[in-house]
């Protein structure tokens, strides 16, 4: 727990959960996730393109423990949330079948901006990544997305900040809800009608009432701050 106040309080998580309701399991260890849950297509070209992977995602190492999740990006560059990472750390990362060190290019905080922003080398991969691109779009409340971990994916909707109380809507403004059924820190939360990023999933808020605790929402650091976290050097990447 990092923060109380308004009977609300907002926590980072790790990764504990099972197989449950709303989940899908892929039948493979690669970390590549596949577009079943994109828009119907009609023609064998269209069918095609749809059933390629478009999302790589991947596990995390920490000082040799497997930790949460991130997303590839491009150009051998992951995103996750900042407090499942620490510079000093000794980082990898499980993805494609394979285990890679992997360097810490920039290090948010779970206070501030909770993103990381990793980079492996892509020569080491066994096969070519999908390339992710980030959403041009801010989404808006009751708008369909899919939330991927490191083994699962999950279907979600947006929800409004307004369910929060006065003093997190503005800082915590993109929000999803089925807490219990979506992946948790440094999931990806993806648009599938666009196929691109969202954002990159960072807590949840739980309210304390009388029946005892609810879990209200999940909070993603949106497309537009991974936009800006991104260093400028990478700028040329077309994000």
């Amino acid at each position: 727990m990092v923060e109380t106040g308004a009977n609300v309080r907002h926590v980072c998580y790790g990764f504990g959960m099972t197989l449950s309701q709303g989940y899908m399991r892929f039948p493979f260890a690669l970390g590549l996730v596949v577009a079943l849950l994109g828009p119907p297509v009609s023609e064998a070209a269209d069918r095609k393109q749809a059933s390629d992977p478009w999302i790589a995602s991947v596990r995390l190492i920490r000082d040799g423990a497997l930790d949460g999740s991130g997303i590839y990006l491009k150009s051998g560059l992951v995103i996750t949330a900042a407090h499942l990472t620490a510079a000093e750390a000794k980082m990898g990362v499980q993805i494609a079948g394979v285990a890679l060190p992997a360097t810490v290019l920039k290090q948010g905080s779970f206070e501030d901006v909770d993103l990381t922003l990793l980079s492996i080398d892509e020569e080491k991969l066994p096969l070519k990544l999908p390339q992710m691109q980030l959403c041009a779009a801010s989404p808006k409340p009751g708008d369909a997305v899919i939330v991927v971990d490191y083994a699962n994916a999950a279907r979600s909707h947006i929800v409004s900040p307004q369910i929060l109380p006065d003093k997190f809507q503005d800082k915590f403004a993109t929000l999803i809800g089925d807490v219990a059924t979506t992946g948790n820190s440094g999931s990806g939360v993806f648009d599938p009608k666009h196929k691109c990023l969202l954002g990159i999933m960072s807590r949840k808020f739980i309210s304390h009432i009388a029946e005892g605790d609810k879990e209200i929402a999940k909070y993603l650091v949106s497309a537009v701050a991974i936009r800006d976290f991104i260093p400028a050097e990478f700028t040329s990447l077309k994000w």
